[in-house]
């Protein structure tokens, strides 16, 4: 079946964050101001989402979910057929999303005052999450290396206090979208093991990857950190599900494996029935849907990339997997509130400001560039009239 991802959707009254935030974080509203900023699509998920939906709402019974196995099954399924990477159910454990088990792993494996590895720029939340335990962040600045980022692990050996416990890595790259190369991933490894770190491998992007650039699991490409690795993944960001709150930490160390799992315990294992539901469907069911989303955003990535490229003094880094441009702003003579203003006020589009994503990127901005290339072709319009 032919999806059409160009369909007009109202999200106007639809209780989604992309739009009710604007006015309380940006000071507008969606009438004025184009929604670029948080990392959900504007499209309907896989049609065998929406039947599953449908399916249990005319059951009409939402009990307690009850076995496992058939979820568990639809991952090992999904791992398999998609990455090539066999995976155990014993491994698995169902969360409330990626950075709820990033949580739970961060109380299970460190201790308050413990130092967290971070690489920036990256994702936001982190940040948050290793505070609201009482952690303490360590970022490290990626460096730019002919337009890409890259880790300098020379400068990272040299940095270390002993306190570091856990290094936290995203993979694909957020906010940069860069695929990192096998290379890079077996380095990390090494220097995690020789440095006793564990690793937190944060996979949530790994099927939103374009032809040209495939994603390496990390296991995959270091399969000796199976001893100090866990994995966290979900179907959310991939089929446009976020809402159902529902992830996978994969540790095939049964020992660390352990240890998570008393945490998890304690925090109580009642996995969400409808976000189970919705992952089961769209890992068995979502392949093709998936296909043709690529091929949709590949095309709305191309017009981005060379639209920003186009302009005076702004930088945009190779999008290789995501559907998040990440934008350097640096150049310009002004201040990171000038920045701002004139992103939202003037042109009228709301991206992520890059403040968020570490101390290195105040005057870098990430645009969601998963919408209907309609909306997308108005926000460029808006951006080359402001900047160009």
């Amino acid at each position: 079946m032919i999806v059409n991802f160009d369909k007009y959707i109202d999200n106007r009254h639809a209780k989604l964050s992309k739009f009710d935030g604007l006015r309380s974080l940006y000071g507008t509203s969606q009438d004025t101001c184009i929604s670029m900023w948080v990392a959900d699509m504007d499209f309907n998920p896989p049609q065998a989402v929406l039947t599953a939906l449908q399916k249990e709402v005319s059951h009409g019974v939402f009990g307690y979910y009850g076995s496992n196995r058939s979820f568990i099954n639809s991952i090992k399924f999904w791992m398999k057929s998609r990455h090539d990477w066999d995976i155990s159910e014993e491994w698995c454990s169902v969360v409330h999303g990626v950075n709820s088990g990033i949580g739970m792993g961060l109380r299970a494996f460190s201790e308050p005052g413990d130092e967290i590895l971070l690489f920036s720029p990256v994702y936001y939340s982190f940040f948050n999450t290793i505070k609201n335990n009482g952690r303490v962040a360590k970022e490290i600045p990626l460096k730019i290396s002919d337009g890409h980022y890259e880790i300098d692990f020379h400068k990272l050996d040299k940095s270390l206090s002993g306190k570091e416990k856990i290094v936290i890595f995203c993979s694909p790259h957020n906010p940069g979208g860069k695929v990192w190369s096998t290379e890079t991933l077996v380095s990390l490894a090494e220097f995690s093991r020789e440095n006793n770190i564990i690793i937190f491998m944060d996979e949530i992007h790994h099927d939103l990857t374009y032809p040209d650039k495939p994603h390496v699991t990390f296991l995959k490409a270091a399969p000796e950190a199976e001893e100090i690795s866990l994995i966290f993944t979900a179907a959310t960001k991939t089929f446009n599900i976020a809402g159902c709150h529902t992830g996978t930490t994969i540790i095939p160390n049964p020992k660390l494996r352990s240890i998570y799992d008393r945490e998890h315990a304690a925090f109580g294992k009642t996995p969400n029935r409808f976000g189970m539901i919705m992952t089961e469907a769209a890992y068995r069911e979502g392949a093709e849907w998936l296909d043709q989303l690529m091929h949709y955003l590949d095309n709305n990535r191309n017009i981005f990339i060379n639209a920003m490229r186009s302009l005076n003094k702004v930088k945009v880094f190779d999008l290789e997997s995501t559907y998040l441009a990440w934008v350097d702003f640096s150049k310009l003579n002004i201040t990171e509130a000038e920045l701002k203003t004139m992103l939202v006020k003037e042109a009228g589009v709301a991206p992520s400001f890059g403040s968020g994503f570490g101390k290195t990127s105040g005057k870098f901005a990430r645009f969601n560039i998963a919408c209907r290339t309609e909306i997308l072709n108005l926000a460029i319009d808006r951006l080359t009239k402001t900047f160009l």
